[in-house]
């Protein structure tokens, strides 16, 4: 998701800085297939990050918002190309280049076992937590409740 986001944000922020017209052309439609394959993985995403138990909560809200974006997108394109031809690319290659910096900090699900409860989410994401490597492992503090905890969630 990230290398296809980060494609489609740069190939939008080159595109103003670009005269002629087949290459802005190239440019724009690569944008758009980066970021067209990108939304279709989110979905794919979404259902391996979620706990089975929020899991249909949690797709149908990741799907919420994507659909809000997809309404307020021509409104961005239309009205702010009317001040600035330039100014709806940058605003959609900046959101896309950092949507994909941000979706480094999500958890890696690559050969993991799918979490089933909020507990093991939480456990999960503790341990493969966006950028593991890079981070301390910090030590199990008692003193802050985790949501199971202030929940009373049990591992049924």
């Amino acid at each position: 998701i990230s290398v296809s986001m980060l494609i489609g944000g740069i190939a939008l922020l080159i595109i103003p800085a670009v005269s002629s017209i087949t290459a802005k052309a190239v440019l724009s439609q690569l944008g758009k297939f980066a970021i067209t394959g990108s939304f279709a993985m989110v979905y794919v995403y979404a259902a391996e990050i979620f706990p089975t138990v929020v899991r249909n909560v949690g797709v149908g809200s990741a799907s919420m918002f994507a659909r809000v974006g997809s309404i307020i997108a021509p409104y961005i394109g239309r009205e702010l190309g009317r001040e600035s031809p330039s100014a709806p690319v940058i605003i959609f290659g900046v959101t896309s280049v950092l949507a994909g910096i941000v979706v480094l900090l999500l958890p890696e699900t690559r050969n993991t076992k799918l979490a089933d409860t909020i507990v093991e989410g939480e456990d999960f994401n503790r341990e493969f937590g966006g950028l593991s490597g890079l981070r301390k492992k910090k030590e199990r503090s008692h003193s802050a409740p985790t949501f199971s905890q202030n929940f009373d969630i049990s591992h049924n």
